[in-house]
């Protein structure tokens, strides 16, 4: 009875040292990603990206982090991240205007400085080596001039490079920069 005793004691040791090191979840508010033309808000929550299509949605996902409807895409983030879209019953249309715009819409995935930058559009990775060219892409999604490579992403996505005709050496130093 004694060693059962001891047993249980040191269980409720063992778990409770247990649950007072395990990771706390940050639980703030929905942080802006980014808005466009006040159809279109994008917030990080919950390690999930939150797309809303009119401003009322978004104040009132600002403060409260709740949307009543909506549609799960797990994944589908520039990091891999769940993405959930608003769904309205006014507006059957919504939903996928939404999912469309967040597609064509370019995320910043990695950046390194000035010369370095990695935005996942379209499902590809775009590799570019100004500061310029990054504000230019973001704004447009658009690369005059690139180099592609078939599945050279971590997930096998395609990735492209920019090229420079001012700077010869600039797609060999962001494809260097890309793989490592």
């Amino acid at each position: 009875m004694q060693k059962i005793w001891i047993m249980m004691v040191m269980m409720f040791v063992a778990l409770t040292g247990c649950a007072s090191t395990a990771k706390q979840v940050d639980v703030d508010t929905p942080q802006m990603l980014l808005s466009k033309e006040g159809n279109f808000f994008v917030y990080d929550y919950l390690d999930r990206h939150y797309v809303v299509g009119s401003e009322e949605s978004s104040e009132k996902f600002a403060a409260h982090g709740h949307m009543p409807y909506a549609k799960t895409v797990l994944g589908a983030g520039p990091h891999g991240e769940t993405v959930v879209f608003e769904i309205a019953k006014k507006d059957p249309n919504l939903t996928e205007r939404l999912m469309s715009t967040y597609e064509r819409t370019p995320f910043l995935v990695e950046s390194k400085g000035d010369d370095y930058a990695v935005y996942k559009y379209m499902n590809r990775l775009y590799v570019v080596g100004s500061k310029e060219s990054s504000e230019k892409f973001a704004a447009h999604g658009h690369m005059p001039y690139a180099k592609t490579v078939l599945g050279a992403g971590p997930a096998g996505e395609t990735v492209v490079f920019e090229i420079n005709k001012k700077e010869a050496d600039l797609t060999e130093r962001l494809m260097k920069m890309f793989k490592g």
